[in-house]
């Protein structure tokens, strides 16, 4: 199985997104866990938090989308914790 860590992802995202996603992830219901996993499915990610498309964060957006629809067409699940590995 594939694992897409939170640190990777984050990474990707940037700065000033990092934050407004993960406090977004944690107003939908997801748990940041740290060093424990947490794998989610991303296009349950996706489509919890795609109210953020809307933000002021348009290109920004754009690459996570990419990046969460990669990894669910490669079966890819996503770490929602710090710590605790992934790729």
């Amino acid at each position: 199985m594939d694992v897409l860590g939170l640190e990777t992802l984050l990474q990707d995202i940037a700065p000033p997104f990092q934050q407004d996603f993960l406090s977004a992830l944690v107003k939908e219901g997801f748990e940041i866990t740290r060093g424990i996993p947490n794998l989610q499915l991303p296009q349950e990610i996706e489509d919890s938090i795609g109210w953020l498309a809307d933000a002021r964060f348009g290109d920004t957006w754009v690459r996570l989308h990419r990046v969460l629809a990669h990894a669910a067409v490669d079966g890819t699940l996503v770490d929602l914790s710090f710590g605790a590995g992934g790729s």
